[in-house]
């Protein structure tokens, strides 16, 4: 009888426990988890016909009485990668026949550890659900799919008309300053070439002069009029003040990231059929990176600037900082010519306001483009009742999709053992 370890019974764990007994009704299952696990996913487990072992699986006596030592295969499904990684090399130095496979959010370095320390199998579930998130995303939209095409009303076109500007930012205080300087100048120019008769170009020089309190004394104010006197000493004082705050804020406007976000934004506004993925956690992260690796446009929007994955999608991939569930950030990223929203954060309620927000604004402003909406889901319940009540939205859970490979993974290996006996 095939005998396999199950190590975590977190919300993957206990899907692959499923999994395990969907695949193969009278394998033997032991489960080990520690005393804070909850009640429910207890229960299941027992009405799975599951031997429970209560401890933490990086501990010898633990595994021991969870019978490693006559098990087929060992598959450590926590999320605590450091402790996975101990557990399998313990595991590994006792036995070198046991099915080791281990779960790891960090794929990239899954064949490292697979080849160094012997681990048979090092599955990432991120990467694993980012494949069918992607697949979703670029699958054709059939008919009646997606959000519907808007409907037009007065009302509707008021709303759009009247509605104010959705951000303010250093911008527009940089462009008020050196249109004043501008304005400025100008007048300077025009006043003192019809005061002192002088030619153009020399009226350019001496207001250049005054607006920057260089003077060289060439030319002056002094045989002038007490109103030619007086602007231009308005023209120092302004032309002092408008430098310094240009100065200032064309410094604030680069070092600050705006000059950065701005063109991050140009870039997302002329994309079009491009896929927004709200969130750049593990999951998203791997999502990104499928898309891009199939020339798909993609445009990501993520709260945290310091990430190490923004940080590392920087020149490569748009990058919008804000929350995905509001309309500014929505429409920074270019959803009305979008042609799919994945919304990957680890709330499904957040999700959920992104898909909702989405859809409404795409309605509201009337785009030309019909979007298809992806939401990651933990709660296997939630998602089966937005896929009975709405067809416009696609749920899709990490767990749900690699549980059964690692499940897989496991029974197929020990077929091939027994086949071999």
């Amino acid at each position: 009888m095939k005998h396999v370890i199950v190590c975590g019974l977190g919300r993957f764990g206990l899907r692959v426990v499923e999994c395990l007994r969907e695949q193969d009704a009278a394998a033997r299952i032991t489960v080990i988890t520690n005393a804070g696990t909850r009640a429910d996913r207890l229960k299941r487990a027992r009405d799975l016909d599951v031997t429970l072992q209560i401890g933490d699986f990086r501990f010898d006596d633990v595994r021991a009485d969870a019978g490693v030592t006559d098990a087929t295969a060992f598959i450590l499904a926590s999320s605590q990668d450091a402790d996975c990684l101990a557990a399998a090399l313990d595991v590994r130095g006792d036995s070198s026949t046991i099915r080791i496979l281990m779960r790891l959010d960090e794929g990239r370095i899954a064949d490292r550890l697979m080849r160094d320390f012997g681990i048979d199998v090092v599955l990432s579930p991120p990467a694993l659900a980012a494949r069918e998130f992607a697949r979703a995303a670029l699958a054709p939209m059939e008919p009646g799919q997606g959000v519907p095409p808007p409907r037009f009303s007065v009302g509707a076109i008021l709303d759009r008309m009247m509605r104010l500007p959705e951000r303010f930012d250093g911008r527009y205080s940089l462009l008020v300053l050196a249109g004043l300087f501008l304005f400025l100048f100008g007048a300077g120019v025009i006043i003192f070439r019809r005061v002192l008769g002088i030619s153009t170009v020399d009226a350019l020089y001496f207001t250049s002069t005054i607006l920057t309190t260089v003077g060289f004394g060439d030319y002056n104010l002094l045989k002038q009029g007490d109103g030619a006197k007086l602007f231009g000493a308005f023209l120092m004082f302004a032309g002092v003040t408008l430098t310094a705050l240009l100065t200032s804020f064309t410094t604030n406007f680069f070092l600050s990231g705006t000059a950065g976000r701005l063109r991050t934004e140009r870039l997302a506004a002329r994309m079009h059929n491009h896929v927004i993925v709200c969130g750049l956690g593990s999951v998203g992260y791997e999502i990104v990176r499928d898309l891009t690796e199939q020339n798909v446009s993609v445009v990501v929007i993520d709260r945290s600037a310091d990430s190490a994955s923004v940080r590392q999608l920087e020149g490569r991939v748009p990058v919008i900082i804000g929350d995905a569930a509001t309309e500014e950030a929505l429409c920074r990223a270019g959803i009305e010519k979008a042609c799919t929203v994945i919304a990957c954060l680890s709330d499904d309620g957040a999700n959920l306001e992104i898909g909702l927000t989405a859809q409404t604004l795409v309605q509201d402003r009337g785009s030309e483009y019909r979007l298809r909406l992806i939401l990651r889901c933990f709660d296997a319940d939630l998602a089966r009742r937005i896929n009975a009540v709405s067809s416009d939205y696609v749920v899709l859970s990490s767990a749900e999709i690699a549980a059964p490979v690692f499940a897989r993974e496991a029974l197929a290996q020990t077929k091939e053992r027994e086949n071999t006996k």
